[in-house]
């Protein structure tokens, strides 16, 4: 007989197989970033309709090769792609269904490993937070994308098992979940530059909770933590090119932040920037008009205007922070980013696959165009958890209380880089915040259905002893008041 842990992954993969690889075949349409990764393997889009279309079939074409300077974990995660393809082609090309294998058993790894975290709680409660985490990471937003070259996918995908191996070394200690974990840490921080600021959350958890994991001896904490912060500043500092950075900041200094500006010359001037560069107001730097085309107009903006000092305009003006943080959520709240059928089905351009969408299709209700709700649900949201998490702080061991933290920081440091650092495809970008947004809303189900819902029965029944130091150690042991009632 299936056991719920089988019924589970089996349940994740078949909602895979249905939405990449049964025909009509969905994916994430190419926004200009696939090149990135494909160009090295001399991968060419049959079509390549930007934004509208995906392209099921990629060409070998020698003509096409470019080796580009940015550097990701999605370019070692191609080459088992292209060994499942060279087993399965038909006509020599490639089927993007093959790295959508690869991206979909990474995600069911991950399905697997965390089913047995819910084996102490009851049956209902196991079997409702299965069908959550169907609900929530199975929706046709996280999926499509799987069929997709993005960079970000490696970061979602290695965030899922960083966070599931931890998990399961607060539970049972295990010296090969803390290595993994370890490893995991450093594949997430490999995926793309923009998301190597993680680890330096997950280093900072290394350091705080050293003294309460017993899977390792601290110091190897400490010395994981200072090679995990290394790897970060490497990948912020080598992973795209020099130049690359002035690109976003274009974006959001002259599309977000000036054209709303009551006074444009003290804005400028606050940016760093004069009166030259007025006429770069409302213009995207990809624009062929907009002076990024000119590498000296390049390297002078970049001299005048630098993550740092946007940071520090930002400080000074709270208000424009709130309004380019709440007009980013706006057009993230949308969720569902670009086309995700083929031009060959004969769907019209940007069709979007509608099989598994109602998670996301409830947060675009309520959050596309609606910034201030979707800021102010994710604080709402954020206070809960961190209300849960303080009525079980003594039952839960420290590591899962700071884990609980790093991951509230670690949203936050996410939504900021989505909304405030750029003004394009907010949604795409805005992924990983997702991911972290829709963990909080998971953990607070967790510790509601499972831990208030105990607290409740004990308070009628308490049980008849105190839990054993053990005990604490382990992963929240808070359904062990009910074992017998099963």
């Amino acid at each position: 007989m299936l056991d719920s842990r089988r019924v589970f992954l089996f349940a994740a993969g078949a909602i895979l197989f249905y939405q990449l690889i049964i025909p009509p075949v969905v994916g994430l349409a190419d926004n200009g970033d696939f090149p990135k990764v494909t160009g090295r393997f001399d991968l060419s889009a049959r079509v390549h309709r930007t934004y509208e279309y995906i392209d099921a079939v990629y060409e070998f074409r020698s003509d096409k090769h470019w080796v580009s300077d940015f550097y990701s974990l999605e370019i070692a995660l191609t080459y088992p792609a292209l060994w499942l393809n060279s087993l399965l082609s038909k006509d020599k090309n490639f089927d993007l269904r093959c790295i959508g294998a690869v991206h979909g058993a990474l995600f069911l790894a991950a399905v697997w490993l965390f089913a047995p975290l819910l084996g102490d709680a009851r049956r209902w409660a196991r079997c409702t937070m299965y069908a959550l985490v169907l609900f929530v990471y199975c929706d046709m937003m996280y999926v499509n994308a799987l069929n997709s070259f993005y960079m970000d996918e490696p970061a979602y995908l290695f965030l899922l098992l960083t966070v599931v191996f931890y998990l399961r070394m607060l539970r049972w200690g295990s010296k090969l979940d803390a290595v993994l974990l370890i490893l995991c840490s450093f594949l997430l921080v490999s995926s793309k530059a923009q998301h190597a600021l993680l680890g330096f959350w997950i280093a900072f958890l290394f350091i705080a909770a050293a003294q309460t994991f017993y899977a390792l001896r601290r110091g190897w904490w400490y010395v994981a933590a200072a090679c995990l912060t290394a790897a970060s500043f490497l990948m912020l500092w080598k992973a795209q090119p020099a130049d690359y950075t002035g690109y976003p900041l274009y974006n959001v200094a002259f599309e977000e932040i000036l054209p709303h500006s009551k006074n444009v010359e003290r804005t400028l001037a606050e940016l760093g920037l004069d009166d030259s560069y007025r006429f770069c107001i409302g213009m995207k730097a990809y624009l062929p008009n907009s002076g990024m085309d000119d590498p000296a107009f390049r390297q002078r903006f970049m001299q005048r205007l630098s993550f740092g000092k946007l940071a520090a305009f930002y400080v000074r003006r709270p208000a424009t922070a709130y309004r380019t943080m709440r007009h980013g959520l706006s057009e993230a709240g949308r969720e569902h980013a670009f086309g995700n059928f083929d031009i060959s089905t004969g769907y019209p351009p940007n069709t979007e696959s509608r099989a598994f969408a109602l998670w996301s299709d409830v947060k675009n209700h309520f959050f596309y165009r609606h910034g201030s709700v979707f800021l102010f649900t994710f604080l709402a949201l954020v206070a809960l958890f961190g209300l849960l998490l303080g009525l079980d702080r003594k039952r839960l061991p420290r590591g899962a209380w700071l884990g609980g933290l790093c991951l509230i920081g670690a949203s936050f440091m996410e939504m900021a880089t989505a909304t405030m650092c750029d003004s394009m495809d907010m949604a795409r970008h805005s992924m990983i915040f997702f991911v972290l947004f829709d963990m909080i809303v998971l953990a607070c189900a967790y510790l509601i259905i499972v831990g208030q819902v105990v607290n409740l029965r004990r308070i009628v029944n308490p049980p008849a002893g105190v839990a054993s130091r053990h005990g604490r150690r382990n992963f929240p042991r808070i359904s062990q008041g009910i074992q017998k009632a099963d």
